[in-house]
């Protein structure tokens, strides 16, 4: 049997937006022998202003827990800070950098020690 809780939190004030999420996930698979327990945390902020048309934003994001095959407790970050700009009501352009690393991932893993981090550079059209 799977246990899984989940809570979103949201909260508006002008032109402040914080979205959470916050999950928890617990069971095994029908060949394990013990249940193994997953967690994420997710912080999103977002401000916008000069009528919408401007945004800046930060995102926290975390999950920790057991994999199958690894004994300790593995975890995984992630922060993304950027902005973006309305040209016009259906065109989005943005610009975030991220970095994401891996802990605690065993010496055989290709995760151990893994982190990335970079700029992204996106256009969207909505239709």
């Amino acid at each position: 049997a799977v246990h899984a809780y989940v809570a979103n939190p949201f909260v508006k004030f002008r032109g402040l937006e914080l979205f959470g999420n916050i999950e928890t996930a617990t069971g095994k698979a029908t060949t394990e022998t013990a249940k193994r327990t997953m967690r994420q945390l997710a912080v999103d902020g977002t401000y916008r202003f000069l009528d919408n048309r401007l945004y800046a934003s930060a995102r926290y994001n975390t999950l920790n827990g057991q994999l199958r095959g690894i004994a300790n407790d593995v975890t995984v970050d992630r922060v993304q800070v950027g902005g973006g700009w309305f040209v016009m009501p259906t065109l989005l352009t943005k610009l975030e950098y991220v970095t994401q690393s891996y802990h605690a991932f065993p010496a055989n893993d290709i995760r151990n020690g893994g982190k990335f981090s970079g700029v992204m550079i996106t256009g969207t059209v909505a239709f």
